[in-house]
């Protein structure tokens, strides 16, 4: 096949209808979804409310004071250990 001045290209009217529609569709697809990333970016829904991440805050504070009371009776025990160690060594 050979494109030149007498080559003719035709459309069905069924073509030009799927075409139309096509594109129709294409269109509000592609409005639609700018719409709702622009309300997406104006009102952000926050993921969890203000008194469960308060609630959490203050699990995880409690957690490590209690983490932090364990670490310093085992740096106790590991200081008797050591002076013990080191009466062995004597």
């Amino acid at each position: 096949m050979e494109i030149s001045k007498d080559t003719k290209f035709t459309l069905s009217t069924e073509t030009l209808v799927t075409i139309g529609i096509t594109l129709v569709t294409v269109t509000g697809f592609y409005f639609s979804l700018k719409a709702e990333v622009a309300q997406a970016m104006e009102e952000p829904v926050p993921v969890i409310s203000r008194e469960e991440y308060d609630l959490k805050d203050n699990a995880i504070r409690s957690e490590i004071m209690n983490n932090r009371d364990l670490i310093q009776k085992n740096f106790k025990k590991l200081e008797t250990i050591e002076e013990r160690l080191y009466e062995l060594k004597r």
